[in-house]
């Protein structure tokens, strides 16, 4: 028999996806399960109708198990229990030590390993019971929320897709292993519905939960490899520790709890308190939309207009000094490195106060982040504060407006005021996209 001809090394490899498209591909990911995982955390603490959604497909579910659907879907959940995954993660880990994939192995040590501890903490902090039946399928006695048969499944898999995607150029083989990974995941999913041990929600929010850790350790490993894994890393590390406590806060009920101790303050110290929290979550960049919207629920439009100004200005004001005269160092070196910066830079020296103006009035940058990069510019602090109460100042008028509204909406009901309020979210959604298009054409980005 004829020996093949080598092949020519010398052979283009076929386009694959560019590291920016990865890069866009994976954060995006990471934002959308993240923020669904947050909705779905919302909605369950606050048993809204998506409890009563999770109550009637489970119902349907158990009514209709039965037959060889039933072992086969039995038979796909022991496959995949910790014991087994733990097999099958070993399996796949001596398999990338005979190929001497050594970032991989941490890469999946890190995914499984850090992925099913968040598990555990989110599981013991919503405390959530597991569907009842009175002839259940399954007899389970820990919590439901998040599953963590899905979660690990999304992990181990997820893992498994990016390391064939990582081997091939051929985008059907690609197509193939992302898609072969989606489908393990949701038959886990469904076979942990079905066996009634989760409910719907249960099994979305281990799926959304655990696809941001695995974004955050693919990223962290392919950084690793290439010798970019830097302060950057330690800084994104804090902020999923930080959004992973305040999910886990979630479930105590704190922001009902915040917004009882808060209405039952007098007025100046309600309204001290109040801004003292949402300015910190503002430094902290944490999510603080729900802030403003709050503000107007809370003390009405004009008084809660006060306190969202007062705290968005004390946090532009924070951030500022601390980046102009504290982390300026740390903060510059790689600020400069972004072309964002520049074009803002370039902008600030021509117009300060207009330029101020149009950033703090486009919501597609957080708020704090604005007023670290200003701070590193040269606008003076007197332009900088008048432009950023002036530029913050429309955005907080729609998110107050539509507080007060949907409280008021919620509790007298009615035509008007449910017009009023979808009014303020439209007004909303037009005002961010005319201003970023104007911020988009100021800075020519």
């Amino acid at each position: 028999m004829l020996a093949s001809p080598p092949p020519d090394l010398r052979k283009p490899h076929p386009p694959s996806l560019s590291s920016r498209a990865l890069t866009i591909a994976g954060w995006s990911a990471f934002l959308v399960a993240g923020l669904l995982f947050l909705g779905l955390a919302w909605n369950v603490t606050a048993r809204s109708a998506l409890v009563a959604l999770d109550s009637r497909v489970a119902n349907f579910l158990h009514a209709h198990a039965g037959g060889a659907a039933l072992t086969f879907f039995f038979a796909v959940t022991q496959l995949h229990s910790p014991l087994a995954l733990t097999a099958l993660s070993l399996a796949f880990a001596a398999v990338l030590a005979r190929l001497r994939q050594w970032y991989w192995i941490l890469t999946l040590a890190a995914a499984l390993g850090g992925g099913m501890l968040v598990n555990v903490v989110l599981k013991a902090s919503y405390e959530r019971l597991r569907p009842h039946f009175e002839d259940p399928l399954l007899v389970l006695t820990s919590y439901s929320f998040p599953s963590g048969h899905a979660a690990g499944a999304t992990l181990f898999y997820g893992v498994l897709a990016a390391f064939l995607v990582s081997r091939t150029y051929d985008w059907r083989q690609r197509a193939a292993a992302v898609a072969g990974a989606i489908v393990a995941v949701l038959l886990v999913a469904f076979s942990r519905m079905y066996l009634g041990a989760h409910y719907l929600s249960d099994v979305l929010a281990a799926i959304c939960a655990s696809t941001v850790w695995l974004v955050l350790c693919l990223s962290a490993g392919h950084a690793l490899v290439r010798g970019r894994l830097d302060l950057h890393w330690l800084a994104a590390a804090i902020v999923i520790v930080l959004v992973i406590a305040g999910a886990a806060l979630v479930p105590d009920e704190w922001w009902s709890r915040f917004e009882d101790a808060v209405q039952q303050m007098n007025r100046l110290e309600a309204l001290l308190v109040f801004g003292g929290v949402y300015a910190a979550a503002l430094l902290l960049l944490l999510p603080a939309w729900i802030f403003p919207i709050a503000a107007g629920a809370i003390f009405g439009f004009g008084w809660g207009l006060v306190a969202a100004l007062l705290a968005v200005g004390a946090s532009a004001l924070a951030g500022w000094t601390l980046s102009r005269y504290v982390l300026r160092r740390w903060i510059e070196p790689r600020a400069r490195a972004s072309r964002t910066y520049k074009a803002v830079d370039r902008a600030v020296a021509k117009e300060p106060r207009k330029v101020v103006l149009l950033l703090r009035m486009t919501p597609a940058i957080p708020c704090c982040l604005k007023s670290y990069l200003l701070g590193l510019t040269r606008v003076r602090l007197d332009h900088y504060m008048a432009a950023t109460l002036a530029g913050v100042l429309p955005d907080l008028v729609v998110k107050v407006y539509l507080g007060a509204a949907g409280r008021g909406a919620l509790a007298q009901g009615g035509a008007l005021n449910w017009t009023l309020f979808a009014l303020g979210i439209a007004a909303f959604a037009t005002l961010s996209f005319l201003v970023g298009r104007k911020v988009r054409a100021k800075l020519a980005l």
